[in-house]
């Protein structure tokens, strides 16, 4: 049954979680429409708009040219071969005009017009030589500075310029010869250097820094249209896919069944008087539960486009106050590191969250550990509360950064400070759901029973109010001693007021409540006796069922005699007994034994109340003897065998009930006889 629980429990909490453990996966398409707000889980490179800036960036980087001197050299031997060509021809006679204008063409640059070659003919050796030597400045000029192949585009206008710059004395038809010779040899001098082009790009796109999707960033709007840029964003923060993440999964499945794991091997281990049973295992295994939906729930607002500082308010104190209450701190404590660790795991497994989640479910815990009210859980909730804010402010300033963050600081504080009372007065709010389903006994129940108004009590009051003064003190006595051996205190004093509710069925039969010296035993046989006196305890058990005590108060009526002999009928019975046919076990008290250090306390404070009560002179002395008497009694009897109290604990319980004795059977002054005094007076 046990490990069916441990088994479950990791089950539950691994279906519960794993939603808010897996990064949320959409199967979006161009076009379509956002149902949600979706917020970057994380911080991270844009690749859409980094590589869009580096793209930019080398678009800025211009081409990368080297200049040619070949250019130059070759266009200035172009020039010189075509005018040395044309001064041959021109100086050889006897050469026709047509052959002179075909050798001339043949030597001719492409681009040379038909009209400078017929001037070239008519032109003078001189005349020549002076045009080479012009067009050879200007072609020196053009292509000694950069000259582009987008400058051929505006050739003729360069060698104009140069013309005009140069003061060259040149008529039109001169100037226009140089200019159309210039213009035919002219070609780029700067050379495309490609790989020198990419590399400089290369070089500016490395320069530009990574654009980043910010944690919390917007990355579509609610209705939104999903565009090709969302699409890649999504990618990016790792929320786009059509598939899980199933390592992601395999991963949490490991950490809840180590966690699961260890807490069973904390629990299994426990001391025995501290051992869960299976009821208890059950209630703990649903306050996890209860706790993984409270933190879905959170991941899932803040999924939902909700705001980031949500977790703050997460009451995970509420579950820590809970075991406290209905179990004890000390497994508390424990479950507060689960507590904390699920929450840093579901929201991105962020330190903060365990810092802060661990702080307060740890002062909560600690907090009601010992609850008098319900307003212990008010009181709780504003330590809690306090110790929340303290941790904000202390991760706050650990952070480097923080300067321009107040509004973000603030909210977290506010819902810090919120966060301690939301988990008070959700533990009253639930506390009593688990005390009525599964019939727990908790501190608040009990003290809700100790109220003198209940029915049971006021009926024993009412009916028997010698068993109800008794009931008093062996609550005090009983108190005293829990407190003493480490044993539930409130449980002790609770116990005791109802542990003989059954002796309101027949009072009279009980010597505490007989207030005449007329004894109703005294005419009926012994074993009658035994049957009357001995049926308060059935008696007893059958009011408190259709009362709806809790179990444990039940027990303690059940235990409160044990298997113990009534001594005094049996001694009764067996003076009238002629035929010597009673038995010792006849005169026994149905039981059963105490298992529990309350309810063994209980059975010896009982004793310890009617034997001190019934002593004619209760001296320190005489009281000290009774009750280790009693205590010896029981032992030998094996009445406290089912039980783990030690002879240790039974010995400083006797200094418990000395110090309690003493203020309630003290010793009294005589009082002198008031109607003498006014006697004495009148005369």
């Amino acid at each position: 049954m046990r490990l069916c629980i441990y088994i479950g429990l990791a089950v539950l909490m691994f279906a519960i979680l794993v939603g808010s453990i897996l990064p949320p996966r959409y199967d979006f398409s161009v076009g379509q429409t956002s149902p949600i707000t979706i917020k970057s889980p994380v911080t991270t490179v844009d690749t859409a708009a980094t590589e869009a800036a580096k793209q930019a960036a080398e678009a800025k980087v211009p081409k990368q040219y080297e200049q040619s001197t070949q250019v130059l050299t070759n266009a200035v031997n172009t020039v010189d071969n075509f005018f040395s060509t044309a001064a041959q021809v021109v100086a050889n006679k006897s050469t026709k005009t047509a052959q002179k204008l075909q050798t001339l063409s043949a030597a001719a640059p492409k681009g040379i017009k038909q009209s400078t070659l017929q001037t070239l003919i008519g032109a003078t050796p001189s005349e020549i030589n002076n045009l080479q030597h012009d067009s050879e400045r200007i072609v020196t000029n053009l292509l000694s500075a950069p000259f582009y192949k987008e400058s051929m585009q505006q050739a003729s206008l360069l060698v104009a310029s140069q013309i005009l710059n140069l003061n060259l004395n040149l008529d039109k038809e001169s100037g226009l010869t140089v200019q159309n010779v210039v213009v035919s040899v002219l070609k780029p001098n700067m050379v495309y250097q490609a790989k020198a082009t990419e590399q400089a790009r290369q070089q500016a796109a490395d320069k530009v820094p990574d654009q980043m999707i910010q944690q919390g960033d917007v990355i579509v709007s609610r209705y939104g249209i999903i565009t090709s840029s969302v699409l890649s964003r999504l990618k990016d923060v790792g929320l786009y896919s059509n598939r899980p993440n199933y390592s992601v999964a395999i991963g949490f499945a490991m950490f809840i069944a180590l966690s699961v794991v260890l807490l069973a091997a904390y629990v299994e281990r426990r001391a025995p008087r501290r051992r869960v049973d299976n009821l208890m295992l059950s209630i703990l295994g649903l306050v996890f539960v209860l706790m993984s939906i409270l933190i879905a729930l959170t991941k899932w607002i803040i999924n939902a486009g909700g705001p980031t500082s949500v977790p703050y308010l997460l009451p995970i104190s509420m579950g820590a106050m809970l075991i406290t209450v209905m179990m004890d701190s000390s497994l508390a404590v424990v479950a507060s590191f689960y507590f904390s660790f699920l929450l840093g795991a579901s929201l991105s497994f962020n330190f903060d969250y365990v810092f802060y989640g661990f702080v307060g479910a740890l002062v909560g815990a600690y907090s009601v550990s010992q609850v008098t009210s319900r307003g212990t859980f008010m009181r709780a909730g504003f330590f809690v509360s306090m110790m929340n804010v303290g941790a904000v402010i202390a991760l706050h300033l650990l952070q480097t950064d923080h300067a321009n963050d107040f509004h973000s600081f603030s909210l977290r504080v506010g819902l810090a400070a919120l966060n301690g009372l939301v988990s008070a007065i959700l533990a009253m709010g639930v506390l009593p759901f688990f005390e009525t389903a599964f019939g727990l006994l908790t501190p608040i129940r009990l003290l809700e029973l100790s109220n003198p108004n209940h029915p049971l009590l006021r009926k024993v009051l009412m009916e028997a109010p010698g068993t109800y003064h008794h009931s008093l003190i062996v609550g005090n006595l009983a108190e005293a001693a829990a407190e003493i051996v480490g044993a539930d205190p409130l449980l002790c004093r609770v116990g005791a007021y109802y542990h003989d509710v059954g002796k309101t069925k027949r009072p009279m039969f009980f010597v505490e409540n007989q207030m005449t010296k007329e004894n109703p035993h005294e005419k009926i046989a012994p074993s009658l006796s035994h049957l009357i006196i001995t049926s308060h305890v059935t008696d007893g058990l059958e009011m408190q069922k259709r009362a709806a005590l809790p179990k444990p108060i039940q027990d303690i009526c059940a235990t409160h005699h044990g298997t113990t002999i009534l001594w005094y009928f049996f001694n009764k019975a067996k003076e009238q007994d002629k035929n010597g046919t009673i038995k010792v076990d006849d005169y026994r008290y149905p039981g059963p034994k105490p298992k529990t250090r309350e309810c063994a306390i209980i059975m010896i404070c009982d004793a310890v109340e009617a034997a001190v009560r019934s002593m004619a002179r209760p001296t320190p002395n005489r009281v000290e003897g009774v009750i280790r008497k009693i205590i010896r009694d029981r032992l030998q009897d094996g009445q406290l065998d089912e039980c783990d109290l030690t002879l240790q604990d039974l010995d400083v319980m006797i200094g418990a009930f000395m110090k309690t004795l003493k203020g309630i059977y003290h010793s009294r002054i005589e009082y002198p006889d008031i109607d003498k005094l006014r006697k004495e007076v009148a005369k």
